[in-house]
């Protein structure tokens, strides 16, 4: 059996392989070394230059499949039988319709903007937006909805069509911070013991909770996700709300747990633990 270190070691070491829904290929073309026959005379020239002239064309051509290859790969890759139009613009299926945001907001699928209303785009591409600001995506947003089917996206209380957590627009809100509980300090929060409701309590991907064997929050750097993504630390997209291992608040106190860290977890958290959700729907 793999002792706490090394399982902290491989969560951490698979969180720094930063992902993207975009896969990009790099092609590269190998150039080929002509020799031309040696003495005096005009054949052995002629015979280099038919050959330069025949490889350009060759050249080209690869250049131009592999460019063609890039804009495909460029596009967002849908859920299986989803077109363009419904990723877009919806309908989302029924399990969200009226589903509640990791901030606790009912969606109303009759009261929803356009991506084009909200300059909707993927984290890269809102890095260039003035109004975006560093670690801010749909995963760490009050009105996002986490999967809830398996199909890697989720969908938003605000905004129509799929979302995925690492998404950004500009209806972005953030999660507000939970108040410390009474009794409590804020420097007893990491290592406190949590309310009765969530020490064996199974996390929002089915993961039972062990309260003896789970990692402190400093061994698995945790942390807000919105300042772990701006940092580098994790990728855009990730935060304890769309992690497999969280438990969700069970006492209205808008404190959560998790499966695999002690102390008071916030949905806006994030370690180096993270699992998406997806994994064990």
């Amino acid at each position: 059996m793999r002792d706490r270190d090394s399982r902290v070691s491989e969560r951490s070491e698979s969180t720094y392989d930063f992902w993207s829904r975009r896969h990009y290929v790099i092609a590269t073309v190998g150039i080929a070394a002509l020799s031309g026959c040696t003495g005096g005379g005009g054949g052995g020239e002629g015979e280099t230059e038919t050959a330069d002239q025949t490889t350009e064309p060759t050249r080209e051509v690869e250049e131009d499949e592999d460019d063609e290859e890039d804009e495909d790969d460029e596009h967002e890759e849908l859920p299986e039988g989803v077109s363009q139009e419904e990723f877009d613009r919806g309908p989302v299926p029924d399990v969200y319709a009226s589903a509640t945001s990791i901030g606790g907001e009912r969606r109303n699928p009759d009261a929803l903007l356009t991506k084009s209303d909200v300059q909707f785009s993927e984290y890269d591409e809102a890095l260039e937006n003035s109004a975006h600001q560093p670690g801010r995506c749909c995963a760490n947003c009050h009105e996002y909805i986490i999967d809830m089917n398996g199909d890697e996206f989720g969908a938003c209380v605000a905004v129509e069509g799929y979302i995925d957590g690492a998404d950004w627009c500009t209806v972005w809100e953030e999660l507000p911070e939970p108040n410390v509980p009474e009794g409590l300090s804020e420097a007893e929060l990491p290592t406190a013991e949590v309310p009765e409701a969530y020490r064996t309590a199974s996390s929002q991907g089915g993961e039972e909770r062990v309260p003896d064997d789970l990692f402190t929050q400093e061994e698995v750097m945790l942390t807000e996700s919105v300042d772990a993504i701006a940092e580098g630390t994790a990728p855009p997209g990730q935060s304890c709300g769309n992690c497999a291992e969280f438990i969700p608040d069970q006492n209205d106190d808008s404190w959560g747990a998790c499966a695999k860290v002690e102390g008071y977890v916030a949905v806006e958290d994030w370690c180096t633990v993270w699992e998406h959700i997806t994994e064990e729907l």
